[in-house]
């Protein structure tokens, strides 16, 4: 069953107990975004799209955040994305019990 939800400058899509980002979320490299953001119970998984025409060989780090704005959970991957390419990524066991509330911040290294 879909549903759909505002929450702030986010529309996010519902399936079942996990949502879904329908929009870009920025990057500390604004050649780089995140997209496709599922978040269920401990994982958080999405898509880092590369939109310049260099290869991205680096850490995606990311923060969760819950509605206080304190962090709840913390995880850093390293990824290869090819230029104007994307590439998916999953953080597993990461603090996302409530994925209705919670604001991921993604940082690049």
């Amino acid at each position: 069953m879909r549903r759909f939800l505002q929450v702030g400058c986010l529309t996010v899509l519902f399936f079942g107990s996990g949502l879904a980002c329908a929009v870009s979320i920025e990057t500390n490299n604004p050649e780089i975004v995140v997209k496709e953001v599922f978040c269920q119970e401990y994982d958080v998984r999405g898509v880092l799209v590369n939109k310049s025409a260099e290869d991205f060989n680096g850490i995606l780090h990311i923060a969760v955040k819950d509605e206080d704005g304190d962090v709840v959970g913390r995880n850093k991957l390293r990824l290869r994305v090819t230029a104007e390419n994307g590439a998916r990524f999953s953080f597993y066991y990461i603090n996302t019990l409530n994925c209705k509330k919670h604001k991921f911040d993604f940082r690049l290294e």
